[in-house]
């Protein structure tokens, strides 16, 4: 298990793949309406780092392994300023519950989109807080995939703070923006995406014009099971934003658990 102080910068590529940040073609979310959002904020020196992330414990957030550590830019997050916001709806009138980061925990075989393909691997991390979380109506876990789970592939939705264009920071009150988008098949998710592996899927609409971008990476991808919301991805990557045939890639947390539970079992200390 590895423990890692770092950080990253999204990229906007046309490359086979772009680390991803906001929403396209989605709409304002009610307060509320997804109590497990975090909006994560990294920090080194200078250096900035905004991402999605999920409440998952009273202890823990789950996000994207370069959230935290994309070398050769930003390598060592700093606890001491980087934080999460609970609860958080407008970025720009913020009402979230504010808690610094104890811990960054990156998957140990991460690999970054600065390696082979231009494509993060084993894109995911996990977050410990300094505090442990109340939960309330507006902060709540959200359920991780179970083998009792009946996924509707068509009840899928993401949310974020992230571009709602290539190159188009979301603006106003920077609302949470929510956005529903269909899985895709194992198949036509490698005919777009050849190097994808089990540890990830795709999810969005093959003509385009909706889709996750930079700025929401690390975010929450829930799908409805017996009507309750279960995360099967992680935003990841993508080849531009919103793009016809280049969905999405999201990571698959079912191939994750493992490694989710046993850094919870090694780590959770209070």
């Amino acid at each position: 298990m590895l423990g890692v102080w770092v950080c990253v910068v999204l990229l906007v590529s046309n490359a086979s793949g772009s680390l991803r940040s906001a929403v396209v073609g989605g709409h304002d979310a009610e307060r509320g309406s997804w109590p497990w959002m975090v909006y994560v904020y990294i920090m080194e020196g200078p250096m900035t780092q905004p991402c999605g992330g999920s409440v998952i414990t009273d202890q823990w957030v789950l996000t994207a392994g370069h959230c935290i550590y994309e070398p050769p830019k930003l390598l060592n997050p700093d606890p001491e300023t980087s934080y999460v916001r609970l609860g958080e709806w407008k970025l720009k009138k913020p009402i979230g519950e504010k808690v610094k980061i104890q811990r960054f925990i990156l998957h140990p075989d991460y690999k970054s989109a600065a390696g082979i393909n231009n494509m993060p691997y084993n894109d995911i991390a996990l977050l410990q807080l300094e505090s442990r979380i109340s939960f309330n109506s507006y902060i709540s876990p959200v359920a991780l995939p179970g083998p009792r789970d009946n996924i509707n592939p068509h009840k899928c939705w993401v949310t974020g703070w992230g571009n709602v264009k290539e190159k188009l920071k979301l603006t106003g009150d920077r609302t949470l923006q929510e956005l529903q988008v269909p899985l895709q098949d194992d198949a036509i998710c490698r005919t777009m995406y050849p190097k994808v592996t089990k540890g990830m899927l795709c999810a969005g609409y093959l003509e385009g014009g909706k889709d996750a971008c930079q700025g929401d990476s690390g975010g929450p991808l829930v799908c409805e099971s017996f009507g309750v919301f279960v995360q099967v991805g992680v935003v990841s990557f993508g080849e531009g934003c919103a793009r016809a045939n280049r969905t999405g890639v999201y990571t698959r947390v079912e191939h994750y658990l493992p490694f989710i539970k046993d850094t919870i079992n090694t780590y959770s200390s209070f």
